[in-house]
C-alpha cells in the first residue's frame, strides 16, 4: 500500500512561513471547520521549518485546550511546559496554577522567541473559561508594545461564530489584537488529484463518491486510507466505503456527525437539517409547509437563521443575477459529509442494526445515487471557480456562477439550468447541464435543456444576452468516446472529471 503523505496546502504553508520569518511578534488566528487539517498544517510547519523543528533549538510549544475549567486548562499547559525540551521553559511550570499565571507564562515564553500554539481556542467562549481572555489580552498588549523580534501566538479554532466572538466582536477583550488571519478551507480539486494519483484511485466514479462523502476534508481521506479503502476495486468501492467507514461496528466515522456537528443542536434545528438532507434545494416555502408549528411561529425562522449565519451549516443560495432579497432562494446543507451522513450513512447504519447488512447497503447505495447527482452539480460549479482562479481550464469567469431557476406562476414556464457561467469581458455565456451518468443526457434531457436556455434568453431581464456567444456544455463524471462524439455532433460540448484532471496537470 502506498505511503500517506502531506498533500497540498502550499499557499497556507507559504503564508505561515512568511509570518514566522517576519522580525516581530505575531498573533495569528487559524480558523476552519473540524477535521480540515489545522493541527496537521501547524505540525507540517514545525517539521519543515528549522527554527521550529531543530531538536536542540526548536521553539514551538503546543497545547490542545480541554473543554473543561480553569484548573484543568492550567494543568494541561503546565504539563506541556514540564515535557518541553526548550531551554528555560520547564522552570516556568510550577507557577502555572490558574488563568492569570497561564497567560503570564505564555507572555514569558513568547518573549524568549517561542511560538505558542493554542488549539481548540474556541472553548474560551465557555462561561467557566471566558476570564482567560482578559488575562491574555493584558499579555498580548504588553507583547505588542515590547515587540520581540521572534516568537508569536497561533490560536486554532473550528467554529467560526465562536472564534469571531472571541477575536472579532468589538466587546471582546481580544478585539483588534490579531495581526494575521488564515482561514483554512477544504482541499481543492488539484489537491485531491494528488491524493488520487498517489493512492492509485483512477476511476472518476470513485472520485465523485469520495467527494460526495468527504469533499476536501483531509482527516476523512486519511481515515479511509488507514482502513485500506483505497485498495478496493472500483466495482466494490461504494458498498465497501459505506460498510467500512459507517456501518460496521468499528467504523471510524460512525459517530463523527453526531459528535462534532449535531451535539449542540436540539429540536427544530435538527428537524430542519433532516428535512434538507432529504430535500436538498428546497425553498423557504417548502420548509414552512413541512416544519412550521403554529404554536411556535417564529421557531422555524430563528433556527434556520442560526443554521445559516451562526453555524454555517446551511447554505442559502440565490440564482445567478438575483439580489439578496429574491424569494427564489434555495437551501442546502453546506457540508458534504453532514449531508451524506443524514441522507445515506446514518439510515444505513440504523437499518443494519435489525436487518442484514447486505440489505442496508443496497438501500443506501440507491439513495447515494440520487445524492451524487446534487454533489456533482456542486463539484462542477466549484471546478469552474477553481480553474478560473488558477488560470486553467477552458472558461474564464468574471462573476461567481450558480445555476438559474425561477418561480413562474405557470409551471410550464419554469426554467431550471444547472450552471450559468459568465465571461463578461469576452461576452460569452456558458449553460451547463449536469448528470451523474452520461446516459442521463438522453434526447428528452437535451431537448429540455435547450428549451430552458431559450426560455432564459427570452426573459425581459436577460434578453440582452442573446447577442453573446453561447456555449451548451454537458457534464458527467465520465464520457465514453462514442457518446462524446455523438453529443458533440449535436452541438454540445462535453466535460468530465478526467478533462478537469488534465487541466491541472
Amino acid at each position: 500500500m502506498p505511503d500517506w503523505s502531506f498533500y497540498g496546502r502550499d499557499r497556507p504553508l507559504a503564508e505561515l512561513r512568511k509570518i514566522i520569518r517576519e522580525p516581530h511578534w505575531f498573533f495569528c488566528r487559524v480558523a476552519g471547520r473540524r477535521r480540515i487539517g489545522k493541527t496537521t498544517l501547524l505540525r507540517e510547519l514545525a517539521l519543515t521549518t528549522p527554527a521550529l523543528s531543530d531538536p536542540l533549538g526548536g521553539k514551538l510549544l503546543y497545547m490542545q485546550v480541554p473543554d473543561s475549567d480553569e484548573r484543568d486548562v492550567a494543568a494541561t499547559f503546565r504539563r506541556q511546559l514540564e515535557e518541553s525540551e526548550i531551554t528555560g521553559v520547564q522552570a516556568l511550570a510550577p507557577a502555572v496554577k490558574d488563568f492569570a499565571s497561564l497567560a503570564g507564562a505564555i507572555g514569558t515564553v513568547c518573549r524568549s522567541g517561542v511560538v505558542v500554539v493554542l488549539d481548540e481556542f474556541q472553548y474560551f467562549t465557555r462561561a467557566k473559561m471566558r476570564p482567560f481572555n482578559s488575562f491574555l489580552q493584558a499579555e498580548v498588549d504588553a507583547l505588542r508594545f515590547d515587540n520581540p523580534k521572534q516568537g508569536g501566538l497561533f490560536v486554532l479554532g473550528s467554529l467560526q461564530s465562536e472564534m469571531n466572538a472571541l477575536l472579532e466582536d468589538k466587546a471582546a477583550p481580544l478585539f483588534g489584537r490579531i495581526t494575521h488571519r488564515l482561514d483554512l478551507d477544504h482541499w481543492d480539486f488539484a489537491d485531491l488529484l494528488s491524493v488520487f494519483s498517489s493512492q492509485n484511485i483512477g476511476a472518476p466514479t470513485q472520485w465523485l463518491t469520495l467527494w460526495t462523502f468527504f469533499e476536501g476534508v483531509p482527516k476523512f481521506y486519511h481515515d479511509a486510507y488507514v482502513q485500506g479503502l483505497f485498495q478496493v476495486p472500483a466495482a466494490q468501492f461504494t458498498q465497501e466505503l459505506l460498510k467500512t467507514m459507517f456501518v460496521s461496528s468499528s467504523s471510524p466515522l460512525a459517530e463523527e456527525a453526531d459528535t462534532w456537528f449535531l451535539r449542540e443542536l436540539r429540536g427544530k434545528a435538527v428537524s430542519v437539517l433532516h428535512y434538507l438532507a432529504e430535500h436538498p434545494g428546497c425553498s423557504h416555502g417548502d420548509l414552512v409547509a413541512a416544519l412550521n408549528d403554529p404554536s411556535e411561529p417564529s421557531a422555524l425562522g430563528s433556527n434556520l437563521l442560526r443554521l445559516v449565519n451562526n453555524y454555517a451549516m446551511v447554505d442559502k443560495l440565490q440564482p445567478v443575477f438575483a439580489d439578496s432579497k429574491s424569494r427564489n432562494a434555495r437551501y442546502y446543507i453546506a457540508d458534504n459529509f453532514l449531508q451524506a451522513w443524514l441522507a445515506v450513512a446514518k439510515p444505513a447504519r440504523e437499518t443494519a442494526r435489525m436487518q442484514p447488512v447486505a440489505k442496508a447497503l443496497a438501500l443506501a447505495t440507491a439513495r447515494l445515487q440520487g445524492l451524487e447527482g446534487f454533489a456533482f452539480e456542486k463539484l462542477v460549479r466549484k471546478l469552474h471557480l477553481e480553474c478560473s482562479q488558477k488560470g486553467k481550464g477552458d472558461f474564464e469567469l468574471t462573476r461567481l456562477n450558480l445555476g438559474y431557476w425561477n418561480r413562474a406562476r405557470n409551471p410550464n414556464q419554469n426554467i431550471e439550468i444547472d450552471l450559468v457561467a459568465l465571461d463578461e469581458s469576452s461576452k460569452k455565456i456558458r449553460f451547463g447541464s449536469c448528470k451523474r451518468s452520461e446516459s442521463g443526457h438522453d434526447r428528452t434531457a437535451l431537448a429540455k435543456f435547450e428549451r430552458h436556455i431559450e426560455g432564459f434568453l427570452a426573459t425581459k431581464e436577460y434578453r440582452h444576452l442573446q447577442a453573446w456567444e453561447h456555449e451548451k456544455v454537458l457534464f458527467s463524471p465520465a464520457f465514453a468516446k462514442d457518446s462524446r462524439k455523438a453529443l458533440q455532433a449535436g452541438g454540445f460540448g462535453c466535460r468530465d472529471l478526467t478533462d478537469y484532471a488534465q487541466f491541472f496537470q
